[in-house]
């Protein structure tokens, strides 16, 4: 079993292995795992670069 959240609510929820795996496959960016089979789990999320309405980010490549 799995604890995830929806971070856009906040709202936790404990789901059957398969169906976490697919919803964190599907939505990436949307969901969280807190915990994998009763142990806590760091889950790693990629950080967007945001626009900041310039054309420089476009443009330029940064490290």
């Amino acid at each position: 079993m799995y604890k995830i959240e929806y971070l856009n609510t906040g709202h936790i929820f404990l789901l059957p292995d398969e169906t976490a795996k697919e919803l964190k496959e599907r939505f990436p960016d949307d969901y969280k795992i807190i915990e994998k089979n009763g142990k806590k789990f760091k889950d790693t999320k990629k950080t967007k670069k945001k626009n900041d309405g310039t054309i420089k980010n476009l443009v330029v490549e940064e490290d």
